[in-house]
């Protein structure tokens, strides 16, 4: 059954290069796509639309003084609180944009009036991400530290603009003066039913994040936190994590509309006849499936090797780091993106009912999957509707192996369930084949 499987599919694939103004349109225009979305990812930016940003907190000193800190992050506006432990394999594994750890001797320092000392990782692809968690733990680090705090925050800003605070007279009586007035403030709005950080410095943290995104970046060290990104590996280039997601993310809407195109060459072999006089050989119609299915991978897969090859040239994308990862997943996707194919082709009359449905629902799961944009920046619910589809899944394999450099056996929860759905949509394939085409060509 193979050998013959293996000519039915050599036979699919003549035609299919015989057609030059298909091959260079499947060729070219994901090519032009991966280079217009890549390079605008490469400065992504634009206001802030998500909802609230999860930041794992990890609490090492536990005393009344830390415990007091979480509270507050819990209460911000902004912020989803989460607290865990080994937060900072868990950044840099990209399973949250930010974590903070409370050392052990927090609230001994505060007591003692030596100040904060946190850490605070990230993950620098999300960019959006960390400008709201900036703007959002500055007033919730003014409230913990105190005027102390906020002293030394002011005296590092106006260190960094070449000011110096000795050569103004009267600075900290001053100071104390006005964070007398500022507490009052924050007291009375505390007693009218809101919060500081509620009513106004939440609001302005995400209008800021787009006017000044430099210095939200900066902010946590501003605030005398210790910053380390984590993810990235040894280029923390954000550029490059966009653009490696343009790349994979046009790849894999491209592959799903050029397969689907390829497995409907089901309907118009059936409309020229040719699927009946196929059927009529001794060949069983499980061949004949089963060789479109080698047709359409096959195709998918050298789609994918060029486009990947352009994205490695042209934007820098890290595939050599791991081949053998990059073809499992490619293998995996191709598979899936190949059997939804089939199962449309089977599931419509015509060939033109196939390219109005599949376009729909290409184009649908490409936006929810993260195929146009990461779905970091995207509210919760967004990100779990878009893990309905093949897409997400494939995104996040490919970014777990070009910015999060996990390997293979960092993505094998993906590779599972791309390899789930290329089951089930064959299994589905399969069952309409032998009912309307098998039994009826």
């Amino acid at each position: 059954m193979i050998a013959l499987a293996w000519t039915f599919a050599r036979k699919d694939l003549t035609l299919y290069l015989r057609d030059r103004t298909a091959l260079a349109l499947s060729i070219l225009l994901p090519l032009f796509l991966a280079g217009i979305f890549g390079a605008a990812m490469g400065s992504f930016g634009g206001k802030n639309t998500i909802g609230k940003v999860r930041i794992l907190v990890e609490d090492l000193d536990g005393t009344p003084r830390s415990k007091e800190l979480v509270q507050l992050l819990t209460a911000t506006e902004g912020l989803r609180v989460q607290v865990e432990t080994d937060v900072r394999k868990r950044v840099a594994n990209g399973k949250a944009p930010a974590a903070l750890v409370v050392p052990s001797g927090y609230g001994a320092d505060l007591d003692a009036g030596r100040g904060m000392r946190l850490k605070l990782y990230r993950d620098p692809a999300q960019e959006i991400e960390q400008q709201i968690i900036a703007g959002n733990l500055l007033p919730v680090l003014f409230r913990a530290g105190g005027s102390k705090l906020s002293r030394d925050v002011v005296k590092r800003g106006m260190s960094e603009l070449g000011l110096s605070v000795d050569a103004i007279p009267g600075f900290d009586a001053a100071f104390d003066s006005t964070w007398e007035l500022m507490q009052g403030l924050a007291e009375t709005a505390q007693s009218n039913g809101g919060s500081v950080e509620a009513t106004g410095s939440t609001t302005a943290a995400k209008e800021d994040a787009s006017a000044d995104p430099d210095f939200l970046t900066r902010l946590p060290n501003f605030l005398g936190l210790e910053v380390e990104d984590v993810a990235g590996g040894e280029d923390q280039d954000n550029r490059r994590a966009g653009k490696s997601h343009a790349v994979s993310g046009i790849g894999v809407m491209m592959l799903l509309f050029g397969l689907v195109a390829a497995g409907g060459s089901i309907l118009e072999e059936r409309a020229q006849g040719t699927l009946t006089r196929l059927l009529l050989t001794p060949a069983s119609s499980a061949s004949v499936l089963l060789g479109k299915f080698l047709f359409t991978f096959l195709s998918g897969m050298l789609q994918l090797v060029i486009l990947f090859a352009f994205g490695t040239l042209v934007f820098d994308v890290p595939v050599w780091r791991d081949p053998l990862a990059v073809l499992v997943v490619s293998a995996s996707v191709c598979a899936a993106a190949t059997s939804l194919g089939l199962f449309l082709a089977v599931s419509c009359n015509s060939r033109k009912q196939l390219e109005g449905l599949s376009t729909l629902i290409i184009l649908v799961m490409s936006a929810l999957g993260g195929s146009w944009f990461p779905l970091a920046i995207t509210p919760e619910w967004y990100r779990t509707l878009g893990h309905f589809t093949l897409n997400a899944w494939a995104m996040d394999a490919y970014q777990g192996l070009f910015w999060y450099q996990k390997g293979l056996g960092g993505v094998w929860l993906e590779v599972l369930v791309l390899l789930a759905i290329a089951g089930t949509m064959a299994a589905l394939a399969a069952r309409g084949w032998h009912r309307r085409f098998a039994t009826n060509a």
